[in-house]
């Protein structure tokens, strides 16, 4: 997504299906996010050609590195009770890392 994106769009990320706010773009990314995330779901091929249409090969390297990053951190972050360091602004939404 676009940096700066608003609140309600935010608020879309796990309705990304059946929202109507997400380019076709961040819908191909955040597919891939899903799929690199959910335990035992592979990224199919169909997918990954997908994603040569949208984005070149250093693209594919950063969006890939970003989304593993994310899952590393939640991976490490979370059983090891590492709190939020006050880098990303979360408002109202009650987040907390424990849960």
């Amino acid at each position: 997504m676009q940096a700066g994106a608003d609140d309600d769009k935010v608020r879309e990320v796990p309705t990304w299906r059946e929202s109507t706010r997400f380019s076709a773009t961040e819908r191909a990314a955040l597919e891939y996010a899903e799929a690199m995330t959910i335990t035992g779901q592979k990224v199919s091929d169909d997918l990954f050609a997908r994603l040569q249409t949208i984005f070149d090969d250093g693209q594919i390297v950063e969006l890939t590195a970003a989304v593993a990053l994310e899952n590393f951190r939640s991976k490490f972050n979370v059983p090891l009770q590492v709190e939020a360091q006050g880098f990303c602004l979360l408002g109202d939404r009650g987040f907390d890392s424990r849960r």
